[in-house]
């Protein structure tokens, strides 16, 4: 089977039109495009796997046109450069970012980066800023480098038409894969860096997702299918507080790029619990898992800005037509919660309230009523409720 290969562009016509934008054709005379170039590869880069040599010249290019004395100052242009000219450097030759252990003038006569680079970093790294004439010179002289070195052996497909992988195969082996490395980081880690490796993991599942008009709907059924969500080994009445602090990272960071996710998630959880025979038995681990799953996901204060995506009416309707001990659990639970907290209160109960505030009930005690008086405030007697922009009738 051929290797899929996830990028941020969408075919390779978009990365040439961007090549064109940041390195225009002599005979071009329209307007200049490369900050336009520049906010492409910066969206690019919130989709993840974006090149190294991509974003440096982005950034080197947002460095020139940053140099306009008229409205930046001589030392924020030079900071500008001197940053951009450093990442692009640093990107290359760090021997901690590859993994081997080589100098960088040894990484730098590897890439055929002219050695002079490497000294220039380690002026603007470890000393003052160089001058902004030696900055533009070797900021110049990176993208001329770049272009050789990347931009020039991009070829030329012309008008080709947009690549979708529907390989249903090829995105479950990429999700797995990202899955499995995720599942690997058993040890405890702060709460920031569990957070980031969390938006870090859906990021890269985003981006592949992406690349197929199923892939997020196929993702659910990898998750539960891999005992990610739920331990093959887990036994009844164990706490899953553990991986929802684990899981919660990506699943929220995969519903904040796509809320639709989190109704696929439900659905494949709620088609396990009520329309799967083997999940009927109120000794099965497996069935409790995914009733606290659904709580979690419906009733949790972690959830709490998604929860309104979520098919609560569907849910409830599942468990009412596919009933066992776990659907009549859920469904109780989810009815509660739904009394308990009411999206809209009616008219009946605005007017009650009116009328104990009238009367001098508690929370409208006299000395309340006089401050909030003093300020402007009191109690409206009839409220006049029309469209904005509608006068008011006499």
């Amino acid at each position: 089977m051929a290797k899929v290969i996830f990028t941020a562009w969408k075919d390779k016509s978009q990365l040439l039109d961007v090549r064109n934008e940041f390195y225009p054709l002599p005979s071009y005379e329209g307007p200049d495009l490369r900050s336009h170039a520049c906010a492409t590869v910066e969206a690019w880069k919130l989709r993840g796997n974006v090149p190294h040599h991509v974003e440096a010249t982005a950034l080197l290019t947002d460095a020139i046109l940053h140099d306009d004395a008229q409205q930046n100052s001589i030392f924020s242009i030079r900071a500008t450069y001197s940053a951009a000219f450093c990442r692009f450097v640093t990107g290359l030759v760090d021997s901690k970012i590859h993994g081997q252990r080589k100098t960088m003038f040894q990484r730098a006569v590897d890439l055929g980066l002219p050695a002079s680079f490497v000294e220039l970093r380690h002026e603007a790294t470890h000393r003052e800023p160089p001058s902004l004439v030696v900055l533009r010179k070797a900021s110049q002289r990176s993208l001329e480098w770049l272009w050789d070195n990347y931009w020039a052996g991009i070829e030329e497909l012309g008008d080709a038409p947009a690549i979708e992988y529907d390989d249903t195969a090829a995105i479950g082996s990429a999700v797995r894969d990202t899955l499995r490395k995720f599942a690997k980081w058993s040890e405890p880690a702060p709460k920031k860096r569990k957070r980031d490796q969390g938006e870090s993991v859906a990021i890269q599942l985003v981006s592949i997702c992406h690349a197929s008009s199923e892939g997020l709907k196929l993702l659910p059924a990898l998750l539960l299918d891999e005992s990610n969500l739920i331990d093959s080994d887990r036994k009844l009445g164990d706490s899953l507080k553990e991986t929802f602090d684990k899981y919660d990272p990506v699943l929220l960071k995969m519903t904040e790029n796509s809320p639709s996710f989190l109704t696929y998630l439900t659905e494949e959880l709620v088609d396990r619990l009520a329309f799967r025979p083997e999940n009927d038995s109120p000794r099965d681990a497996s069935a409790e898992a995914l009733s606290l799953w659904l709580s979690h996901l419906s009733t949790t204060s972690t959830w709490k800005t998604y929860q309104p995506f979520f098919p609560r009416s569907y849910v409830l309707c599942a468990c009412d037509q596919n009933s066992n001990n776990w659907t009549k659990a859920l469904s109780n639970e989810l009815r509660k919660k739904g009394d308990v907290v009411s999206v809209a209160p009616s008219a009946q109960n605005g007017s009650s309230k009116k009328r104990a505030l009238l009367k001098g009930s508690k929370d409208a005690s006299p000395g309340k009523m006089e401050k909030l008086r003093a300020h402007g405030w009191g109690p409206v007697e009839r409220w006049d409720s029309r469209p904005l922009g509608v006068a008011p009738t006499k």
